[in-house]
């Protein structure tokens, strides 16, 4: 198995032909009255996964698998996202189901498809994982190990707050 989306699994073998990570960094863009605009630092934006899979009826059911996926997304709810090593990435949603029909059977059923999958942090831990989660990373933190535990940001201050923006994080030119 090369990950899973809650109960969806990605076999390596059979389905997976690629992932691709998209991590940034967002910027506001603040303009002033003579001379270049100022940068400021705003934060990270939410990852996106996106996994290229290939169905073929010698090893699934195409229809069946394109199926789930769009039930997955449809549900409009975070799903935990795991490599098959173990490593928890996070909460992802679904956010884009792309199919190419490769080929059909003379009743026109799928033969081979094509998909490409779009994975979005959904950003916040939540419901039973979520504190599970939590649990782990203080165990981790208090006992100095678990360099690649994820941990949760740290609250923001209130947007009144002076702290609020920190001189370091207006990007100057």
């Amino acid at each position: 198995m090369f990950a899973m989306l809650g109960p969806i699994s990605f076999r390596l073998i059979t389905y997976f032909e690629g992932v691709t990570n998209k991590r940034s960094w967002d910027y506001a863009k603040h303009d002033v009255i003579e001379g270049k605009p100022r940068l400021q630092y705003m934060g990270e934006a939410l990852e996106e996964v996106t996994i290229d899979l290939v169905f073929h009826v010698s090893y699934c059911n195409p229809e069946a698998e394109l199926a789930k996926l769009r039930i997955a997304g449809t549900m409009r709810t975070a799903l935990p996202f795991i490599y098959g090593s173990g490593q928890y990435v996070g909460m992802f949603v679904i956010k884009q189901i792309q199919s190419t029909t490769r080929q059909t059977d003379r009743r026109g059923g799928l033969v081979a498809v094509v998909a490409k999958v779009t994975l979005m942090e959904h950003g916040g831990l939540g419901g039973l994982l979520g504190a599970i989660i939590s649990v782990v990373n203080n165990a981790a933190r208090s006992s100095g190990a678990g360099s690649n535990v994820q941990t949760a940001p740290a609250a923001a201050p209130p947007s009144g707050s002076p702290s609020s923006v920190p001189p370091s994080s207006i990007v100057r030119s």
